[in-house]
């Protein structure tokens, strides 16, 4: 039997870390396979075919935020009815948040296939990208119910307290996603749709896994089999946080998008170099989601459970562990920047624009784990109000930046990196005065003991 956790007993900081080690763990994973993927297109295809791909990064992930959100609105309704020790509604919110995934997961699909050309045409994609950046993009959003059914099981044994088993199964997908890249790019010969392919394969067999082993193991999944017929209350509940959750994801990549466009403008060496930065960056935000991801489950269970001030105590041990990672990322980008950045292509041009950008950004990452950890507490608190604006607030920021910055002529180009940073510090700011304005505190989804 999977083990869950109650994170409304114990120490703050040793359940936070108990629970984020597994996730980081699971992550790290994700985000290698996805490295590894960018690494073989740009060996054994090109640099062009890296660029394109690398093109594509914010306009994937602005499809797959909604269904990013709606799994995240599934588990923070799960957490809190968990925590409250409402047995029933949690196996009642199971079941409502698989339909509301699998629903919004296919009109994403629909929306993506039909706007992904038009888009990459109106971001000003270099004509020498356009075609591997179409071909990348058809397929991997061909392919985004499974990415939504990879995600919803993983989100809900987190919101149950269990981290390890989604680990497992993150480690199975980055595995065989690693051996389906190589199969299809080098002896078959495939491409960027290759890469696609073996994405989408790799998380459909993980997530069918991962829900066989859940509804066989973990008494929450099995319960949520007698409890199958539609819950408007629930769905709505599920909808209320998933749906800004989404948007919150979704505006802060159209945000990515416009600065993908701005980038897009000084070449294909530029191109490469921000793709670089940006897979590490990724693997670097890792650290601060995994931090996240466990304030948002023990922020949930324990709102539900009505102890806010046991919230307050974890993310000051949440702020403490933050910091103390922001310093040692520094050191390190800014001593071996350029060795980091060679693992990605030959090219001496885009290393040396990569190492550049990446001792930009890395002045700005203690402002990241700020948005991380407050980000994610607030979601699992059920605060969509704060969801929807910070979208709203990341999108005017990098947008305005990225213009504004890139238009100074002893800037240029490093705006772009200036950009990436000062939108983290802006969000940052916003996020504490939401914090520390109280509101969260009355935004339960459920009734607890101590709240009624």
């Amino acid at each position: 039997m999977a083990k869950t956790i109650d994170m409304t007993q114990g120490k703050p900081s040793k359940l936070l870390l108990q629970f984020a080690f597994p996730v980081l763990i699971g992550n790290l994973f994700q985000q290698l396979y996805t490295l590894v993927d960018r690494v073989i297109v740009g060996q054994f295809v090109g640099a062009d075919a890296f660029s394109a791909v690398g093109s594509t990064n914010a306009l994937s992930m602005m499809f797959m935020s909604m269904c990013m959100g709606t799994a995240i609105g599934t588990g923070v309704v799960v957490s809190q009815y968990f925590g409250a020790k409402d047995q029933k509604n949690t196996a009642k919110a199971i079941a409502n948040g698989a339909y509301v995934n699998v629903i919004v997961a296919l009109i994403m699909t629909v929306i993506a296939l039909l706007a992904t050309k038009p888009i990459l045409i109106l971001l000003n994609t270099p004509a020498t990208l356009m075609d591997d950046a179409v071909s990348y993009m058809r397929v991997f959003m061909g392919g985004l119910l499974a990415v939504s059914l990879y995600y919803t099981p993983f989100s809900i044994l987190r919101a149950l307290g269990d981290s390890k088993t989604p680990l497992i199964f993150l480690a199975f997908c980055s595995i065989l996603n690693i051996i389906l890249d190589i199969i299809f790019v080098v002896p078959l010969g495939m491409g960027v749709e290759g890469a696609a392919i073996a994405t989408v394969m790799a998380q459909a067999i993980a997530a069918v896994l991962c829900m066989i082993y859940a509804f066989k193991k973990v008494p929450q999944f099995h319960d949520a089999v007698h409890y199958m017929k539609p819950d408007s209350n629930i769905i709505r509940q599920t909808l209320k946080v998933g749906i800004p959750t989404g948007f919150q994801y979704s505006l802060m990549y159209i945000s990515s998008i416009a600065l993908q466009r701005v980038v897009n403008g000084f070449g294909e060496s530029v191109i490469g170099a921000f793709t670089s930065t940006t897979q590490i960056e990724l693997l670097v935000q890792q650290i601060y989601a995994a931090l996240g991801t466990a304030m948002v489950t023990y922020t949930g269970q324990n709102i539900g459970a009505g102890k806010t001030d046991r919230v307050k105590q974890g993310m000051c041990s949440a702020m403490k562990i933050s910091g103390i990672v922001s310093v040692i990322l520094l050191v390190v980008f800014w001593l071996g920047g350029r060795l980091i950045m060679s693992i990605f292509v030959p090219d001496k041009d885009i290393i040396a624009l990569a190492s550049s950008g990446i001792r930009i950004t890395s002045l700005f990452f203690m402002a990241l784990g700020v948005v991380q950890v407050l980000r994610y507490l607030l979601n699992g608190a059920g605060d969509s109000v704060y969801a929807l604006v910070n979208g709203i607030v990341e999108i005017i920021a990098r947008i305005g930046f990225a213009f504004l910055l890139t238009a100074v002529p002893f800037i240029g180009m490093w705006g772009i990196w200036l950009t990436t940073g000062l939108t983290w510090l802006v969000t940052a700011v916003f996020a504490l005065w939401r914090y520390r304005s109280g509101a969260w505190m009355s935004k339960s989804l459920v009734k607890g003991k101590e709240n009624e």
